[in-house]
């Protein structure tokens, strides 16, 4: 738009003072959305009024912690009104064009798009104010494929999924690992600036820190050049933001709002773990997994720890307006209790509908926020329980020390809520944290939210301790006998560490020394263990890798995961051979014992069974729930499976057609495994137990507890039956003696749960993989063996 139409300065002084007409308002508030020129005017007008009215600098009034408001006469309430109007037209004009917001000045309250994300779904490329083609991007190289628009260091980069206050993303295809990734680069119109070099790097330090299944996962920061532009490689998530699936449907079903606030909390609990805030939760900061529903946090572009004040000076307000905590609002000191304050404000348009502290302009916003207790969820949406609505209510506390004691317990409140009102499903229930959590405060003392309140309020109707996300269990084979179970966290480990994200999955290769693991990002790792590096790393599947298994006798090698593909791999060169798409995510496969046929189970509750060599579907069976786990009898003759049903399904591995449906789990069952030498199954899930079934009779014969344990997840035998071993959330690997049912041994080492094991076979060796992200190769040389 040319200078000549732009409206004259009178005529923006009026607007920003309120005294256009409604007609004349509107009109001039479009084009000032437009004009980048009349936004500079709106500012020095509106800069100009608010000192001269005022005189005090624009951070010192809305960065001081107030702790009493001025009477409704001042000046002080014409003059921020003055910055409201500046910032509502600035919303205005993000609204009308779907797009980031520039920061209007250079002053501590960064106004971004309320409505937006850094990474969106294929389908939805993202908001950005100016077109792909508008957004200058100097930095890239021409690229050699006409598919992509520029390159960057070995990225190919394919498209701008949105652009906030400091950066710019892009996802980008990288050719040295073959796999689909974001980059984050910074501005360039901040290149040049110091403190936002820092706080960009700052930003890396932070997430990187952070290893969490509830976070975007960075894989590293590098440079273009020397002195060239620096970037962050982050994964890549297919998916749509809280706030576009809000958009579309609100308030959410209680269970649904709960499970995500459930593994926002977990996020955050990996996040303050390490001393990190985040400072700007939010609907546009969450991203939905297409595939699985699975929640990641992402912009840490806000975060710092919370010892790290040089790039923050006092006074400065940070987040944005509507999720800020009463501490963020007044410019105050803020720690992880402000990221708790931010995920009530986010539960509770969750269960409403509705913003907590909705008003016409930001000032509105934070004087609600400091001052105004909206109702409780449950008076405006009856179908959302007391214990919920309670819970968000406590989160929402103006006092940070009557909140909730830390994120972690959040999490684990809300995994109880959820267990009250419907089934978990495990593809959706997070880690929340370890063993070895630190505590950084004292516990939160609002009346609902204590321990103790908590146990009596859901005593009558809550299922059980909270179940978290399932483990595959791959044994292998050997038999041993361990000796003394108070000598088990002495055996020796190698840890092969520095993974990006969970391990899901771990196998031993048959040749020796080597184990191969399927990993939260969808990639798949060969580890030698003798000198712990990385042999191999390659995308497997878009999404999270779930299983990896080697072929009994040849060398072939078996991956799934969350794209609903099963594939086949070369051992040795690791190029794939083939795949079948089962239509949806695949948790677990298995091969038949002489190796000419697998099985897997999917999301949708189809069991598939195909030809290794042809790739023919051999046969296929439909029942209800997700299936979890499945597993393959030693003679070959049965297929069993279990999920989110409960039920143990025992099938003839020829027709499909089903031998035995088994009941008694108090909940999902996680993995299933058969006797080498027997008619017994066993199965393990919620709860503490391990369930032995006869397949024959269709019997429980034995349940094995340990009631220092929790939820168990995955579980397996040795080669001649004689124990089970089982892998549990409490980062334990239980050894269980089947003759005299006791327990033996335990491998302890993990921070948090173990998902899966695998035993090496005649080298006495067993692997274990972890949530935090982590394997461990264990030496049972120095105990008995049979």
């Amino acid at each position: 738009m040319s200078r000549c139409s732009c409206p004259c300065k009178k005529d923006l002084e009026a607007l920003v003072n309120g005294q256009l007409s409604n007609e004349r308002a509107e009109e001039t508030t479009e084009h000032v959305g437009q004009c980048t020129e009349c936004q500079h005017v709106i500012e020095e007008v509106a800069i100009g009024e608010l000192q001269e009215e005022v005189h005090v600098p624009i951070e010192a009034l809305v960065g001081e912690e107030v702790t009493a408001l001025p009477p409704s006469e001042s000046a002080y309430w014409k003059a921020v009104s003055n910055i409201s109007m500046q910032f509502d037209i600035a919303a205005k004009a993000v609204s009308d064009s779907d797009s980031y917001a520039q920061p209007i000045h250079d002053t501590s309250i960064e106004v971004k798009r309320v409505t937006g994300s850094e990474q969106t779904s294929d389908a939805d490329p993202g908001p950005t104010i100016e077109t792909p083609a508008a957004i200058k991007l100097p930095f890239l190289k021409p690229s050699d494929d006409a598919a992509y628009i520029g390159r960057l260091n070995h990225f190919e980069i394919a498209r701008i999924i949105g652009r906030g206050g400091m950066g710019i993303v892009l996802e980008a295809f990288d050719t040295h690992l073959q796999r689909t990734v974001a980059i984050k680069v910074l501005n360039p119109e901040y290149d040049k600036n110091d403190v936002a070099r820092q706080r960009f790097c700052r930003e890396a330090r932070a997430a990187a820190a952070i290893s969490h299944e509830h976070v975007v996962a960075m894989h590293n920061v590098a440079k273009e050049d020397e002195g060239g532009i620096a970037f962050l490689v982050m994964q890549y998530i297919e998916g749509e933001t809280l706030e576009k699936h809000l958009s579309k449907s609100k308030p959410l079903p209680p269970a649904d709002a709960a499970r995500i606030a459930m593994q926002i909390a977990a996020g955050l609990a990996a996040a303050h773990e390490r001393e990190m805030v985040h400072r700007d939760i939010k609907p546009a900061n969450i991203l939905l997994e297409r595939s699985s529903g699975r929640v990641k946090l992402t912009d840490f572009g806000l975060a710092r720890a919370t010892d790290d004040v040089r790039l923050t000076k006092t006074g400065m307000v940070t987040g944005t307006p509507l999720y800020m905590s009463p501490e963020q609002a007044t410019g105050a000191g803020t720690d992880e209790r402000s990221d708790l304050f931010s995920l009530g404000a986010v539960m509770y348009e969750m269960l409403t509908g509705k913003s907590a502290f909705e008003a016409p302009s930001i000032v509105g916003v934070m004087k609600r926020i400091m001052d105004e207790t909206p109702p409780a969820p449950n008076k405006l949406n009856p179908a959302v329980n007391n214990a919920l609505s309670e819970l968000t209510m406590a989160l929402l506390e103006k006092n940070p020390y009557r909140r909730p004691e830390s994120a972690a317990f959040v999490a684990q409140t809300l995994a109880e809520i959820v267990s009250s009102i419907a089934p978990f499903s495990p593809l959706q229930v997070p880690s929340i944290g370890s063993t070895t959590t630190k505590r950084v405060r004292g516990s939160g003392t609002h009346r609902l939210v204590s321990k103790n309140t908590l146990r009596a309020a859901w005593a009558a109707g809550a299922v059980g301790v909270f179940s978290l996300l399932l483990a595959i269990g791959l044994w292998a084979s050997g038999g041993f006998e361990p000796s003394d179970p108070t000598a088990s966290a002495n055996f020796p480990s190698t840890v092969l560490a520095g993974n990006p994200g969970t391990v899901w999955s771990v196998d031993f290769d048959p040749v020796g020394g080597r184990v191969a693991a399927a990993i939260e990002d969808g990639s798949v790792r060969l580890w030698d263990i003798n000198t712990q590096k990385v042999l191999r790393s390659f995308e497997a599947h878009r999404g999270i890798a779930w299983t990896i298994q080697f072929h009994p006798e040849r060398r072939l090698v078996a991956t799934s995961g969350d794209d609903g593909l099963v594939k086949l791999w070369d051992a040795d060169s690791l190029e794939p051979i083939r795949e079948w798409n089962a239509g949806s995510s695949v948790r677990k496969v298995s091969f038949s014992p002489n190796g000419s046929k697998i099985v897997a189970g999917d999301r949708n509750g189809n069991v598939h069974v195909w030809s290794v060599d042809t790739g023919e579907e051999l046969a296929s069976v439909a029942q209800e729930g997700s299936i979890f786990s499945v597993a393959w009898s030693g003679d070959g003759r049965l297929i069993a499976t279990v999920g989110s049903d409960k039920e143990v399904r025992v099938y003839d591995a020829e027709t499909l057609e089903t031998r035995q449906t088994m009941h008694g789990h108090p909940g999902p069952i996680y993995d299933v495994a058969f006797a080498p030498t027997n008619n017994l199954l066993a199965t393990v899930g919620w709860g503490k137990a391990m369930f032995m079934w006869n397949t024959a009779t269709g019997e429980l014969e034995n349940e094995l507890i340990d009631e220092k344990g929790g939820d168990n997840w995955s579980v397996s035998f040795c080669a001649d039956g004689s124990h089970a071993v089982v892998a549990g959330n409490d980062g334990k690997c239980r050894i269980w003696d089947l003759a005299t049912n006791e327990l033996v041994s335990s491998l302890s080492g993990h921070a948090s749960a173990v998902h899966n094991v695998s035993l090496d076979k005649g080298r006495y060796q067993i692997a274990t993989s972890g949530r935090d992200g982590t394997i461990r190769v264990w030496n049972l040389t120095g105990i008995d063996k049979q």
